[in-house]
């Protein structure tokens, strides 16, 4: 995937942020979700998530995302086969926070809560 690509898959993921149907989840452990995670995700550690999963819903489209993307992705293709809609975020919150970086602040507080 290019780097324009990547950028406007990140754009489209943000822009479903708090839309109706549509459920973010953090993967990380609980600490790495304190630090810092997007507005109204929740967070479901990648080696809890089969045991979770029974509380997802199959109408919602579930938004994934890791450190990186390699553990979402995982995740995607495991939930993907169970016949739930998802979508990974590529390159994780490290490529949210690249991208942080050439957004306007208010707009990054808006949407990364830290706890």
């Amino acid at each position: 995937m290019t780097l324009e690509e990547q950028n406007t898959q990140l754009y489209e993921f943000l822009e479903r942020l708090g839309k109706p149907g549509c459920i973010f989840i953090d993967l990380r452990t609980p600490e790495e979700y304190e630090e810092g995670h997007l507005a109204g995700a929740i967070n479901i550690p990648y080696d809890d998530l089969e045991k979770e999963q029974k509380r997802l819903s199959r109408q919602n489209r579930l938004f994934l995302y890791c450190d990186r993307g390699n553990v979402s992705l995982m995740a995607c293709r495991d939930l993907k086969r169970e016949g739930y809609k998802v979508t990974n975020l590529w390159g994780g919150v490290y490529a949210l926070q690249k991208a942080f970086r050439r957004m306007d602040q208010k707009f990054v507080d808006m949407i990364w809560k830290k706890n």
